[in-house]
């Protein structure tokens, strides 16, 4: 009997260990950001723990509203200053691979009408703060009117009129709701997923590196829209369909960040 007891107690302990011992993120994950909090006032954490954290510009800010907050507790907004916005320094991993992929949530709650200058950045990368639409990219806009988004790579430009929303190309965004949106590049494609379905893909260089630069969410020369953008992520390998689907449904990341108790991904957060 002491035996027994001995061994369930044994195991009991072993099994309450592994639920509650931290656990990694998928180690192809080099950026995180919940967005859930800030530190010192301008930086927010980089949960992949790899040490890159990012900082507040400008006027972005975290914001705790709910209808512009997807999970958790808070999520970056991009609102008003033209030149507000999130950047992360450049750094080896992101600099160097080929294949990659980008994932975040987008709200989109208000639009400004300018012929003009109609594209606002979503994502970039680049080399200088404001203004900047030569980096070496993926680069994904927002344009108005329309409200699509638009996937410039490289030196290769948007075709006007090719962008894509929830259905496909020339489809467009509704305000003021949630979407989560995937940047695939592998071989020569950049696949553009919304809500864990195909909408676009584009002939891209094969071979093409991102090469040094800084990565910036928001900042433009004029602002075409204001957003929230909460759960980013970027990969430095190309994630598969299944992949990105089982991650719009929340189902791709099984645990928490190690800052966090291990839990489900998904099952404490609801998203909207």
């Amino acid at each position: 009997m002491r035996t027994f007891i001995s061994m369930s107690f044994i195991t009991m302990f072993l099994v309450m260990t592994a639920l509650s011992a931290p656990a990694a993120l998928d180690p192809n994950m080099i950026l995180y950001f919940a967005f859930d909090e800030q530190l010192d006032g301008k930086k927010v954490k980089d949960l992949t723990g790899g040490g890159n954290d990012g900082k507040l510009k400008l006027g972005a800010k975290i914001t705790n509203e709910p209808a512009e907050v997807y999970k958790g507790t808070g999520a970056l907004k991009i609102f008003n200053n033209i030149s507000a916005q999130f950047l992360v320094e450049s750094f080896k991993e992101m600099d160097n691979y080929k294949e990659n992929t980008y994932t975040f949530w987008l709200y989109i709650y208000s639009v400004r009408n300018d012929p003009c200058c109609p594209e606002e950045i979503i994502l970039q990368k680049a080399h200088l703060l404001v203004g900047d639409v030569k980096g070496n990219a993926p680069a994904i806009f927002v344009t108005d009117p329309g409200l699509t988004l638009t996937y410039k790579f490289g030196d290769q430009g948007a075709v006007p009129g090719d962008g894509a929303g929830p259905g496909g190309r020339g489809e467009q965004f509704e305000m003021k709701k949630w979407y989560h949106i995937a940047g695939v590049k592998k071989p020569s494609d950049l696949i553009i997923y919304v809500d864990g379905e195909e909408i676009a893909r584009y002939n891209v260089k094969r071979d093409f590196i991102q090469g040094k630069g800084h990565l910036r969410i928001g900042g433009s020369r004029i602002r075409a829209a204001s957003f929230a953008m909460d759960e980013f992520g970027l990969y430095n390998r190309a994630l598969t369909a299944k992949e990105v689907a089982m991650d719009a449904k929340g189902q791709f990341l099984s645990v928490e960040p190690e800052r966090k108790l291990t839990t489900t991904w998904g099952r404490l957060k609801t998203g909207r």
